[in-house]
């Protein structure tokens, strides 16, 4: 378990590291207008170059295969309607909740920087925006935290407390505190349909969905006020409808009562508690810790 651990928070501190070493190589090029397709292309690539390579060198230095991260299911159509309908579903719910987090927030004087829309600037800019966004994060992020991180820890963890722990770890990569209900979630509904159908590919079309969704809706609030607020309240109805047949189907599919009764999933050996404490006591696990507390407490603002 400690291995784990420690390779989780190696290749979290890696990305950023990676994410250090190349600023004095940004100051270097041409200054791009946001929202260009110069501006869209690098922003993609310092994706791929901060995220992904680091997961890619350290899924080969584990020893894993494609086949370990993507998994060998075959679910079937149900499953991905499922998933994609659980995955909505639980957006519309984390949007509420972070709604709340953000009046906690200022209970304190305090808020998170709103994102900045920028509409691309042109067919091609808004094509890279489209796999930036849509395309490139559900398929790295999903072979990262559901595929790499969950297969590595789950023997040792268990399966629940392997969730849980990439579940987290997958929060804390946003550094945000009003995304928690939104990254949280989204790490548990991934982690047991991975675990429980033995493939990643649900997993990453429900997170094409919100992400998508996600970018639509921008797209929409940007042609103006009419169309946003018509096109919101349309994907606002259409996450409720999904999300119940989402639950639907998960009743059906006998995921409820398998969690209930215990048979999902095989049990650590090491209690929750025993769990926590030997993560903690990884040097690297508890440092990406603290470099995602500062991230996450630096982007907090005075009202």
């Amino acid at each position: 378990m400690r291995r784990s651990a420690d390779v989780i928070g190696a290749v979290e501190l890696a990305s950023v590291l990676v994410n250090l070493l190349l600023y004095p190589v940004l100051r270097l090029l041409p200054a791009f207008a946001a929202g260009s397709l110069g501006a869209e292309v690098r922003d993609l690539v310092l994706y791929l170059i901060v995220f992904a390579l680091p997961v890619a060198a350290a899924a080969r230095y584990s020893g894993m295969r494609a086949d370990d991260l993507l998994g060998r299911g075959r679910p079937s159509g149900t499953v991905y309607l499922m998933t994609i309908g659980l995955t909505l579903g639980w957006s519309y719910a984390a949007s509420w909740l972070a709604t709340g987090m953000e009046a906690f927030l200022h209970q304190f004087g305090l808020t998170e920087p709103q994102d900045v829309f920028v509409m691309p600037d042109g067919g091609a800019a808004l094509a890279v925006r489209f796999v930036a966004v849509a395309l490139v994060p559900p398929v790295v992020e999903e072979l990262c935290y559901r595929g790499f991180y969950l297969s590595l820890s789950v023997r040792a963890m268990g399966t629940w407390g392997a969730i849980v722990l990439t579940s987290i770890a997958f929060w804390l990569a946003h550094y945000s505190v009003e995304i928690l209900p939104l990254a949280f979630g989204f790490g548990l509904i991934g982690g047991y349909i991975r675990r429980r159908y033995g493939s990643l590919l649900p997993s990453m079309c429900g997170h094409f969905a919100v992400n998508g969704t996600y970018l639509l809706l921008n797209l929409g609030w940007e042609a103006g006020a009419r169309t946003g607020t018509a096109l919101a309240l349309a994907v606002s109805l259409l996450e409720l409808l999904l999300g119940a047949a989402g639950v639907t189907l998960f009743v059906r599919e006998g995921c409820l009562r398998d969690i209930w009764n215990g048979t999902f999933g095989h049990r650590a050996a090491l209690t929750a508690g025993e769990q926590t404490r030997t993560v903690l006591t990884s040097a690297p696990a508890l440092l990406s810790l603290l470099v995602s507390l500062y991230f996450i407490l630096r982007n907090l603002e005075a009202l």
